[in-house]
């Protein structure tokens, strides 16, 4: 059987997302969403999510977008913040202990931000992915003790269910995921899918490849955000007659 997750990220950055996330909840087409605590349209996300309490909800761990939670002045000297003092993406990022330790707060914040408004978080991802720095686990550590949450997004999988690039990438790409896997489990104790994978990967493999073996996957999208104008028509579309193999759609709950 082939369990697949269909997470909607950034919840709360914008009313055209929450409409269309909640849209496609209300519809059944997706199984799970991530808020973004600091996004401005957050109240909005908290009270259509409780709308759906049969889907998980998890936490968009961010450091890349929109004003911080806290003050945190360490943030500005490594240049993580704008001229309008919010986030801004960097690829990549020195660490020293007072940026880790603001990080940490920062995040903090974010998942106490949610609880407070009475959503109750099934894992962790984050926007941009900046969750998988090796040097960021021992935060998400101690955000999974603190908050007693269990399960995370791994960007890396154990198999590799995409058509794109170059074989020889591909199987980096999952030569990179080991030391990740590795440590996410063993280290932090959480679980996670088998394997993960954007919307238009994973449609497009699993509508050629039959799949033999149990399999839970995430399949990540981002409807109503600019720049993916095309995941809400591929989502509202029958796309479940188009996979070769038996499948149910889940959420992290039952993870």
């Amino acid at each position: 059987m082939l369990n697949i997750i269909i997470n909607a990220d950034d919840l709360g950055s914008s009313l055209a997302c929450n409409k269309a996330i909640f849209q496609l909840m209300s519809l059944g087409k997706i199984s799970s969403s991530t808020l973004m605590a600091n996004g401005p349209h957050f109240m909005d996300a908290v009270q259509g999510a409780k709308q759906f309490p049969q889907y998980s909800f998890g936490v968009h761990l961010n450091l890349s977008q929109f004003k911080p939670l806290t003050d945190a002045e360490i943030f500005k000297k490594h240049r993580l913040i704008n001229a309008l003092d919010q986030f801004r993406f960097q690829k990549f990022i020195l660490p020293t202990p007072q940026l880790i330790g603001a990080i940490r707060g920062e995040w903090y914040a974010q998942v106490a931000r949610i609880i407070d408004h009475g959503i109750p978080i099934s894992h962790f991802d984050s926007h941009n992915h900046v969750h998988t720095h090796l040097w960021m686990f021992p935060i998400l550590k101690f955000l999974s003790q603190k908050f007693n949450i269990k399960k995370i997004r791994s960007k890396f999988g154990r198999h590799n269910y995409s058509l794109s690039g170059h074989i020889l990438r591909r199987l980096l790409r999952q030569f990179r995921g080991i030391p990740h896997r590795f440590i996410q489990t063993y280290f932090l104790g959480l679980k996670m899918p088998d394997h993960f994978a954007d919307i238009y990967n994973g449609f497009n493999f699993f509508s050629t490849h039959r799949i033999t073996h149990p399999l839970t996957i995430e399949l990540m999208c981002h409807p109503g955000v600019c720049g993916f104008q095309k995941d809400l028509p591929t989502l509202l579309e029958d796309y479940g007659s188009k996979i070769c193999t038996p499948h149910r759609l889940i959420s992290y709950h039952e993870l």
